[in-house]
């Protein structure tokens, strides 16, 4: 009897050390998480607490980094840290918002996306990233509408008259882009399929070669972003014969819609906003959200936005986040179907 005893005493001496430092395993790996989780949400709570850098994944000096500049100057108030714009330009803006996307998750670095980087998601051959689900969308800043024009003596007096010309000549209207896959470019090929005329696209490498040869008779037609319009509509040089904003601009209020026009589908506008890192905290986007909205409603921005041809466009993330995924579906839709793509 007394052998069995110590047998068993033998046998289960043992299994009290294996639970003991099972459960002292488990308590440590859970006082660990604990620790990660308390840690990462004390980071999203102070943040920001160093320098928060914006990659405009274009050139220095162009309407884009003319609006995030002054965007993230006022943001740097409102953060109290300092918000230093990166140019990245490239074809596409694919590099820099490449940059953007594989990012550390921590809110800083964010990106400035828009209605060109949703375009190149399908145009270009080869995209790093999926600009819908790379990243954590935290607002709109701004939209600029899109005019059609055409050079003052091209003898094309309305809308209506040049689809008639279209239709008496195919092919023989000439309309300049800033390059295949542009916005003006998918503007004008959709355009063509909705009113069913035929025109010939001339591409130019960039906006201003392209409305530099509508001044100068080259050609007759082009859709080119209102602000590069604005001066030469003023001075007479072209003429405005329909505008993509839902609603009618106030500096060519004569000038009818293209749903107006019958053509609701041409409704469209260029927009522009900022994007995190996905995986970047919730609380984090909703704290540059807001500094945002607080940028946006200084006068001061605003005046520098109306001068790029853009007007506010503030939104939550979701919102934000909606836009970027319906746009890249509608014109990665238009993309496949012209067969359109860039290397």
């Amino acid at each position: 009897m007394g052998g069995v005893l110590k047998m068993r005493e033998w046998a289960d001496e043992p299994a009290f050390p294996r639970r003991q430092m099972l459960k002292t395993f488990q308590l440590a790996c859970a006082a660990l998480a604990f620790a990660a989780t308390a840690s990462g949400y004390a980071q999203a709570t102070d943040w920001p607490t160093k320098p928060v850098r914006i990659i405009v994944p274009a050139p220095a000096g162009g309407p884009y980094d003319r609006t995030i500049r002054p965007l993230g100057q006022h943001m740097a108030q409102t953060l109290m840290q300092p918000v230093v714009i990166e140019n990245r330009a490239s074809a596409g803006n694919i590099v820099g918002t490449q940059v953007g996307a594989t990012a550390a998750p921590d809110g800083y670095t964010l990106t400035m996306t828009g209605l060109q980087t949703a375009i190149s998601q399908t145009l270009y051959e080869s995209v790093p990233y999926d600009i819908v689900n790379s990243f954590e969308h935290i607002g709109a800043v701004g939209e600029g509408a899109q005019w059609l024009v055409v050079r003052s003596d091209a003898s094309i007096e309305s809308f209506k008259d040049l689809l008639a010309k279209a239709r008496q000549e195919p092919g023989k209207i000439d309309y300049a882009s800033s390059g295949a896959g542009s916005t003006g470019h998918l503007l004008m090929e959709q355009l063509q399929r909705a009113a069913g005329i035929q025109l010939t696209h001339v591409p130019y490498k960039g906006g201003a070669p392209a409305l530099q040869d509508v001044l100068g008779g080259v050609v007759s037609v082009t859709i080119i972003p209102s602000n590069a319009a604005l001066t030469h509509v003023q001075s007479g040089k072209l003429k405005v014969l329909a505008v993509s904003s839902a609603q009618r601009s106030p500096q060519v209020a004569s000038a009818p819609t293209f749903a107006e026009l019958g053509y609701k589908d041409l409704t469209m506008s260029a927009w522009v906003g900022l994007s995190a890192p996905k995986g970047t905290p919730k609380s984090i986007i909703q704290k540059v959200n807001a500094a945002m909205r607080t940028a946006l409603a200084d006068p001061a921005l605003l005046k520098q936005m109306e001068f790029e041809g853009l007007t506010t466009l503030s939104t939550t993330p979701e919102q934000y986040t909606q836009l970027v995924r319906t746009d890249t579906e509608r014109w990665g839709k238009l993309v496949r179907s012209l067969h359109l793509k860039v290397n």
